[in-house]
């Protein structure tokens, strides 16, 4: 199934919790207006597509902030856009933001949630 077919908008923090209820081993990509965020993607798509077993979450920070925030307050991550968040068994294992989010941190991020 490809990533498109895995990957849910999240708009509240009812639908994140609801998310990682169903989904307890998933990422969580927090998507902004920053220009990174297109970049991001790429990364992200290029490593997430082949892994059938994980869905994707997505976030558009500005429109639905309370999911944003949702996450920052579960997670103790301070809200950057875009970032990235892997969760396995229903907790944070491994997170990034903006610069930091490249090819290698999302395939660390993919180690983290298959140990």
């Amino acid at each position: 199934m490809p990533l498109s077919d895995r990957t849910s908008f999240l708009t509240s923090p009812a639908e994140v919790d609801a998310f990682l209820k169903e989904n307890p081993t998933a990422v969580i990509l927090k998507a902004g207006l920053c220009h990174k965020t297109p970049e991001t993607f790429v990364h992200v798509k290029a490593l997430l597509d082949p892994r059938e077993d994980l869905k994707l979450g997505i976030i558009k920070v500005v429109e639905s902030r309370p999911a944003s925030d949702h996450i920052a307050t579960m997670t103790g991550i301070e809200n950057e856009s875009p970032q990235i968040i892997f969760f396995k068994d229903g907790l944070k294992v491994f997170d990034r933001d903006n610069w930091d989010i490249t090819a290698e941190a999302v395939a660390e991020g993919l180690k983290a949630v298959s140990a």
